[in-house]
């Protein structure tokens, strides 16, 4: 987020500032054009300031359109010099080196808004002290940050360096009347600092070394929420036995040392790392925390703050993926938020009876009843009527769950459906969570329907606005293209060998994928078809499109060929795009890839070939899978006849020797692609 004191002019902006520090200390400002918004012109300035606000030097990247939802990164890093201080990787991303210990100023303007002319600006400024700390930029938006460019530009003013201090705060020096225009930059910028624009602390990352599969160090980077819907989601995947449970369980252990203790048994140990467990947990205010294994012959740990210890701790609720509790109980259990971290260790197997308290804290309070029971209306699509009750049983007095159904009829804890429970546990971290609480769910799709899950998605997308989200998972039903745009992460946990592994795709390859769901010509492209290649396992065959991939296994079939793997098209939608989802299987991790054109695209395929020798791309005999009249186009052969029924006897052949290439590579290991690709040339029709 960018601090700012008048939110409506924010609101009214053409453009969302969007502010990531999950790559710290290289920080990137996104400028994406809000919806139906077309700028033209669109330019920076950057400006290294002095000590007394005055323009030091400056550079920019040149004026360029900008289309509704197209973005412009620019990454801010720190160098000891001014040389090549603004550069392009790409079209649409900036690398900007600012001066180590001097504030900077981002001045960003435009010439017009959907071909009119309105001309439009606004600053950012950032101190070199308030990046380290974890503090957004200030922004002047409009003729406040003209009248700030035309400040700093002035060589006569002065001010003192408490400049950016939020508790001091700026200090106005006297100025005469000549220099009112001055005055009115200085008390813009007075205006917008005050403690409010304190960004809230959040976890950039979490390393796992030592801790089961995890020999050496993985890294999970996390999405910091910026206010747009979905901006605070991480997802995590991955195939079962992965590791991803062993990350569920790292943010657990920091729960639980930061709470009271935590010891790691002798079997989740690594005993092929020398020093143990160490889970390493870093915050955007450049605090890290880390629990350690004393040695690595003990259970027990130690943790370490650095550089110090803060003066409030991090709140991390975890909920386990099997959630249970006794059917009858106790008034006991603790109302904490975080209730998995009053033991010392997690066992799978264990009843969550400290759960019940938390029941008992909602259910004997109106308003936070109120609260739960409406977030559970929505996911559940009807209310629930629930009470806690007191029964008699062979031991004596205890409570119990009492759920009403329609009929009148009363049902116990016992006889709750597993997915009613699931909720439970679910909603109740979620309903009074604050927006400095990190949520960590494993696997909270478990027995619940596909519509209750997608609603439930839609229920941690809201949440995920202002706090942190971490959602561990097999469904394709709980994602959504719409929040990965909006800055939620992915990440796949892979096994590479007896090694676990996390990888996560760049920004700039998520967005490539995230902008193909703007296709109104493919309306199945990223929809739960197409969300499922993040949950295969490695051993993808990709191909043009849905057509491609309900057709190619007929092919497979009419050759003799029994194809081993799994097929996926459905998310393509075009000879484009399957190159952009291969870059993104290759940053998720996938190491065996075969990719299935048609013969009219031969630079597509080079560049696949090129970008990721390690994938077999093969081209078929034909200019499409199957044949197409003539109609507004020319008409197309295709490898099988119009009705995609039957393959072309003169194509047999050449599809034969393609086909097993592909059923070669997908049975051998990684290395033999090379010799594969060397072998196989093109088919031409």
């Amino acid at each position: 987020m960018v601090a700012v004191r008048d939110r409506l002019a924010l609101r009214r902006l053409p453009i969302s500032v969007k502010l990531n520090r999950s790559l710290f200390p290289i920080d990137f400002i996104s400028l994406v054009a809000k919806p139906g918004k077309t700028l033209g012109g669109l330019a920076m300035q950057r400006t290294t300031l002095s000590d007394v606000l005055k323009a030091t030097s400056g550079d920019g990247f040149r004026p360029r359109p900008l289309s509704p939802g197209d973005s412009i990164d620019i990454f801010v890093r720190d160098e000891s010099s001014y040389s090549n201080a603004v550069y392009s990787v790409f079209d649409r991303l900036e690398v900007v080196n600012i001066r180590r210990g001097s504030p900077t100023m981002f001045r960003i303007k435009w010439d017009t808004v959907n071909n009119e002319d309105l001309p439009g600006e606004f600053s950012l400024v950032w101190s070199h002290e308030d990046r380290a700390a974890g503090r957004a930029p200030f922004i002047a938006i409009g003729s406040a940050s003209e009248k700030l460019a035309q400040y700093a530009d002035d060589q006569a003013h002065r001010i003192p360096p408490s400049r950016f201090d939020v508790d001091l705060r700026i200090r106005i020096p006297e100025m005469s009347q000549r220099d009112t225009q001055n005055r009115v930059a200085a008390e813009q910028m007075d205006s917008l600092t005050s403690k409010e624009n304190l960004i809230p602390s959040h976890a950039r990352t979490i390393s796992v070394e030592g801790f089961r599969g995890f020999r050496e160090s993985a890294t999970l980077r996390m999405a910091c929420p910026d206010g747009a819907e979905g901006s605070g989601l991480t997802f995590v995947v991955g195939a079962n036995n992965a590791g991803k449970s062993t990350v569920w369980e790292s943010f657990d252990a920091v729960s639980r040392k930061l709470k009271n203790d935590v010891s790691f048994s002798a079997g989740r140990r690594n005993r092929a790392t020398l020093n143990g467990i160490r889970i390493r947990m870093d915050f955007n205010t450049g605090v890290s925390y880390q629990v350690l294994s004393r040695n690595n012959d003990t259970s027990e740990t130690k943790d370490e703050w650095s550089p110090s210890q803060p003066n409030l701790l991090p709140e991390i609720v975890t909920v386990p993926s099997r959630r249970q509790f006794q059917a009858t109980f106790s008034r006991g259990g603790t109302a904490q938020r975080d209730w998995m971290a009053q033991q010392n260790d997690f066992t799978r197997s264990r009843q969550n009876d400290q759960f019940t308290g938390r029941l008992f804290d909602l259910h004997n309070d109106d308003a936070k009843k109120e609260k739960f029971d409406q977030l559970m209306a929505e996911v559940l699509g009807h209310e629930l009527k629930w009470t806690i009750d007191l029964g008699e049983g062979q031991y004596g007095q205890s409570y119990y769950l009492k759920v009403t159904t329609g009929d009148g009829v009363d049902h116990s804890s016992e006889g709750l459906g597993d997915g009613i429970i699931s909720l439970l546990f679910i909603l109740n971290a979620l309903y009074d969570s604050e927006p400095e609480t990190l949520l960590v769910f494993d696997e909270p799709e478990l027995s619940l329907h596909p519509q209750l899950v997608k609603r439930l998605g839609r229920v941690l997308a809201r949440f995920a606005k202002d706090r942190q989200i971490v959602v561990f998972t097999h469904s394709p039903h709980l994602l959504s293209w719409d929040d990965i745009a909006n800055g939620a992460e992915i990440a796949r946990v892979y096994k590479s060998g007896p090694d676990s592994k996390i990888a996560q795709p760049t920004r700039v390859t998520v967005m490539e994928v995230a902008n193909l769901r703007r296709s109104w010509r493919n309306p199945h492209i990223l929809g739960v078809d197409a969300n499922e290649v993040l949950f295969l396992d490695d051993g993808v065959i990709l191909v043009e499109g849905q057509e491609d991939a309900a057709l190619f296994p007929r092919a497979f079939e009419q050759v003799g060929i029994e194809m081993p793997g799994t097929i996926f098209g459905w998310g393509s939608g075009g000879e484009g795009n399957p190159e952009k989802l291969a870059a993104l299987l290759n940053e998720l991790g996938f190491e065996r890839v075969a990719v299935i054109l048609d013969n009219n695209v031969h630079h597509t395929a080079d560049r696949i070939r090129a970008n990721h020798p390690g994938y077999l791309v093969q081209e078929i005999p034909a200019a499409d899978v199957r044949d197409k009249p003539a109609s507004a186009k020319e008409a197309v052969v295709g490898l099988l006849d119009e009705k995609g029924k039957r393959l072309k006897p003169e194509m047999k052949a050449q599809a034969e020797a393609a086909f097993s290439a592909v059923r070669s590579y997908l049975k051998s290991t990684p290395q033999v692609v090379s010799d594969l690709q060397a072998s196989t040339t093109k088919l031409d029709s």
